[in-house]
Parts: structure tokens; C-alpha cells; sequence
């Protein structure tokens, strides 16, 4: 049951995508599907954790697999950068905070 519902929402939401006439108007139909689906999601495994191993492979079957680096204990940064001409390029993995003379 849960299959052919997610299936469904994902035909709704490209659905949504080929007939938006503002790109706010998919933003809002998807974060609306997200959370929609979070809830439910999170319900059923409390209600039922065994499930958590099928829920994997529903998803596993409509996403594909994770990336390398994408799980929580696989920190994965990729940076790339390139400058051309007079340009600058400034690069943090956090805050940054850059002052220089002359560019008031």
C-alpha cells in the first residue's frame, strides 16, 4: 500500500513540475509531498519498526542507491573552484569573513 502511494505522489509532483507556470508553484507542491511524507513515514515506523528494512528497499528502488560518501557516517565535502581573468574565488567550510581595502 505504501508503495503504490509514494509511487502515485511522485506521478503527482512530475506532474506538478511539467505544468508549473512559476517554479515557486513545484517548490510548494514538493515541500508540501516531503512533508506529508515524513510524518507518515516517521508514524508508521514507530507503529511498526520491522518495516524499517522494506521502507529501505522502496526507496532504495525509486532513489537508486546512496552515493559514497552520502551516509551520516561517511562526511563527504567536494569543492570546485575556478577563476578567471581578474576574478576572486573565496572558499570556506564555514563562516568566512573577508575585508579588503578598496572594494567600498
Amino acid at each position: 500500500m505504501v508503495e503504490s502511494e509514494l509511487k502515485e505522489s511522485r506521478a503527482v509532483l512530475l506532474a506538478a513540475r511539467q505544468d508549473a507556470d512559476e517554479p515557486a508553484e513545484t517548490e510548494q507542491a514538493e515541500a508540501e509531498l516531503v512533508s506529508e511524507w515524513q510524518g507518515r513515514l516517521r508514524r508508521l515506523l514507530a507503529a511498526e519498526p520491522e518495516l524499517a528494512p522494506e521502507l529501505r528497499r522502496i526507496l532504495a528502488d525509486d532513489l537508486g542507491p546512496e552515493p559514497p560518501g552520502s551516509g551520516r557516517d561517511e562526511p563527504s565535502v567536494t569543492v570546485s573552484v575556478r577563476a578567471l581573468d581578474s576574478s576572486r574565488v573565496y572558499v570556506a567550510g564555514r563562516d568566512q569573513h573577508i575585508t579588503e581595502e578598496g572594494d567600498r
